[in-house]
């Protein structure tokens, strides 16, 4: 299956319409990307946000260092970040202007009512992507990154899409550090719209199409 870049990117509106928990809880983050899977699912699908993940996002993240151009520059950040020691202390730096050194610390017990850990997406790398759970709820889920650059977040939606179906819609926040993050990422914008995520979202579809056929 060949899928156009621009059907990946999603309006930002696509995210902010809809009060999701992550608005209120990051909102001091910089909403940096929207994008959506080009999907719609019904409830005769049997489909929800976390068969999804578990059965696509996951498996792909496992395989994020593969043969692909992707794959060379997730390998080449990688060094990039031994050598500056940007990813020294991973997960271990408070939130830029914060006291807290997670967004968990910022969570209110009507949420952590509704956590479900255990169905949590893990999608870490075990090196400098790795991400840890925020929350896993039934529609959202959270994961962040914390490096000395910045603190990041990745967020995955169920999202209404109209007549009864659903999209699955990513949205990424950051909080940077200081002037050289921002100068950074806007400097790698186009590697991340242009190759990055149409690689990473043509994968999980890949996966997802190859376990349909195999059922």
């Amino acid at each position: 299956m060949i899928t156009k870049r621009t059907d990946f990117i999603a309006p930002a509106s696509t995210h902010t319409k809809f009060n999701w928990r992550v608005r209120s809880l990051a909102s001091d983050f910089i909403l940096e990307d929207t994008w959506e899977f080009p999907y719609e699912f019904s409830a005769e699908d049997g489909v929800d946000l976390h068969l999804f993940q578990k059965n696509s996002i996951e498996p792909m993240m496992k395989n994020i260092y593969d043969g692909s151009l992707t794959g060379m520059l997730f390998r080449v950040r990688k060094v990039f970040g031994a050598l500056f020691h940007i990813d020294d202390n991973l997960n271990n730096f408070s939130i830029p202007g914060c006291q807290e050194k997670s967004l968990r610390d910022r969570l209110q017990e009507s949420d952590l009512e509704k956590d479900m850990p255990e169905r949590a997406m893990d999608i870490s790398t075990q090196d400098y992507m790795s991400f840890r759970p925020v929350y896993t709820f039934a529609d959202e889920t959270l994961h962040e990154i914390s490096n000395s650059t910045e603190h990041a977040l990745m967020h995955y939606a169920w999202s209404p899409s109209g007549e009864g179906k659903w999209k699955i819609r990513l949205a990424v926040y950051v909080k940077h550090r200081n002037a050289f993050s921002a100068f950074y990422m806007s400097c790698i914008r186009p590697f991340r719209h242009f190759v990055v995520y149409p690689h990473i979202f043509r994968k999980c579809m890949e996966i997802w199409e190859a376990r349909k056929v195999s059922k």
